[in-house]
């Protein structure tokens, strides 16, 4: 069973590496090229921009800052009014505010934290609509913030963030989620605005079955990292992922552009520096990998898909877990402690490769510390690809690095105390503990997987988990553009770097710093949780 794991992951690494190489080179062109001097059919799009008032010229990064902000609260004002209002403009029923302002603020941050059922609480025109276009914005935004991050590497102006999500929309994932979607189609998913069939069973008799345009919903649902499933299983259902054929390339598919990310870096900054890069990110989730399945493969249960086995669905819920998508093909309770810990650790990292975009950058902040940690031992001024890294760099990569325990601690904690409000007002156990920190975790880390469900449908939870996802995507992007405002304007000079950024010898580094900087932050935290679950 080990070794079918083994070369199951070998697999999805292997075609995730040749099309992620190959997608690349058009985020490289992204970076250097088409900011610039855009294709044509993008510049008639960019004039109908500047027709309705949105400045579409280069900017600073703090001003780069300002118009995504302003974008994405707009977005979550227009979410939220549109889900509480349902019936009036979709038909259906209303969400409550709590829940339509948790669920607008899910998808817009891309973390698709579900605490409804989707066949059941939006109709297919809300899906459609609501979250299915909210799911192309969020991992654009995410995309766009990267493409600014690499312009000041190269010592070049952030650009222009319209611009740069228009090209993220229509020349990356709007692309790509076509070609998906006529595949998953061909390979059973449902492509249909039709939202009721009937069923005839011979066994259990008739009923009614729920349709949509489930295969183009899964398609943006898993190459944006977004994870948010139409049906309330999500990719335990069989409508979302019918075979283990599906199941492969939606795994692959979680993967592809975050991966893609790493290679474009190498594309604009060095061949070897990117695949050094490439190498610390999978180094980093094989380790995790490894952990999952460290106490073996339990016996098939109710909670695991038979079609998929336990094989399918922990590499699924791996793949989902190591780029933030947050997507599920088994419920969690069917995964061994060990898994857990494996998923809580991908997440209290997220950068292994982590999400669209963001990913890149939390792992180029790993990489500043670690220059900064490497130079103080040899006594000198740490340095990057040519650039001086100075102490407000050195700062800004700290506090990121500090602001997602504080925003997974402390509302833990305040849960626990508070536990009359949530679901768990009756027991304090090892897995209560770990529901709650895997809740908030999902959370600060945009990733949107959980215990909960439908049962994290109250007012604490749906304006807790929010303010944590506000947090925990918009803080750390806002200071991105800050580190890249001030590497921007970096004199560069060429000297030898204090510590190497390529290579054998910083990958190995690289790995162990991230891993003792995870541990250190929150071993104790995992120590009274799931590892006191055994297994």
């Amino acid at each position: 069973m080990i070794q079918s794991l083994i070369v199951y992951w070998l697999n999805i690494f292997l075609v995730t590496v040749m099309t992620g190489y190959v997608l690349s080179g058009v985020i490289r062109k992204m970076v250097v090229e088409w900011h610039k001097k855009p294709p044509r059919v993008l510049e008639v799009v960019y004039r109908c921009l500047d027709r309705i008032g949105l400045d579409t010229t280069n900017k600073s990064f703090t001003d780069y800052a300002k118009d995504l902000l302003f974008f994405n609260f707009i977005l979550i004002a227009i979410d939220t009014v549109l889900l509480a209002k349902q019936g009036l403009f979709f038909g259906g029923a209303d969400l409550s505010w709590d829940l339509a302002f948790n669920t607008a603020v899910s998808f817009a941050t891309n973390t698709n934290l579900q605490h409804y059922i989707g066949e059941t609480t939006l109709t297919n025109m809300a899906q459609s609509v609501v979250i299915g276009s909210t799911m192309f914005l969020a991992p654009a935004t995410g995309i766009a913030v990267s493409l600014a991050f690499l312009r000041s590497l190269i010592g070049e102006s952030a650009g222009n963030f319209y611009r740069d999500l228009v090209m993220a929309v229509g020349l990356l994932l709007l692309p790509l989620s076509i070609v998906s979607a006529v595949l998953l189609s061909v390979l059973g998913v449902p492509q249909t605005f039709n939202e009721w069939i009937r069923v005839d069973n011979p066994y259990s008799g008739s009923f009614m079955l729920r349709l949509g345009p489930v295969a183009s919903f899964e398609a943006i649902k898993l190459l944006g990292t977004n994870g948010g499933g139409f049906y309330g299983s999500n990719s335990a259902y069989p409508l979302e992922n019918p075979s283990g054929l599906t199941n492969f390339i939606e795994s692959v598919l979680m993967l592809l552009i975050p991966t893609s990310m790493l290679f474009a870096f190498g594309r604009v900054l060095g061949k070897r520096r990117g695949l050094s890069l490439f190498a610390v990110a999978y180094v980093t989730a094989f380790i995790i990998v490894g952990v999952s399945v460290a106490s073996g493969v339990p016996p098939l249960n109710s909670l695991v898909e038979p079609r998929l086995g336990y094989p399918g669905s922990l590499v699924f819920n791996t793949a989902s877990l190591l780029s933030d998508t947050g997507a599920t093909a088994s419920s969690l309770l069917a995964m061994k402690p060990s898994a857990i810990v494996a998923f809580l650790t991908a997440m209290f990292i997220q950068a292994v490769p982590g999400a669209d975009g963001v990913g890149l950058l939390y792992l180029l902040v790993y990489v500043f510390i670690i220059i900064f940690i490497g130079s103080l031992m040899v006594g000198k001024t740490p340095r990057f690809i040519n650039i001086p890294i100075s102490p407000r760099v050195v700062k800004l990569s700290t506090v990121i690095f500090l602001i997602h325990p504080a925003i997974i601690l402390v509302p833990t904690s305040i849960a626990l105390v508070l536990r009359q409000y949530t679901a768990f007002s009756n027991r304090l156990d090892p897995l209560t503990y770990t529901m709650v920190l895997y809740e908030y975790t999902s959370a600060a880390a945009n990733n949107g997987s959980g215990y909960l469900g439908p049962l994290g449908n109250t007012v604490f939870w749906n304006l807790s988990t929010a303010i944590v996802m506000l947090l925990g995507r918009y803080l750390p992007i806002f200071l991105f553009l800050l580190i890249a405002d001030d590497i921007s304007k970096a004199k560069r000079s060429v000297a030898e770097e204090p510590v190497e950024t390529q290579g054998l010898l910083f990958v190995v580094f690289s790995v162990v710093m991230i891993l003792i900087l995870t541990a250190l932050t929150f071993f104790p935290f995992l120590a009274i949780g799931p590892l006191l679950m055994g297994g």
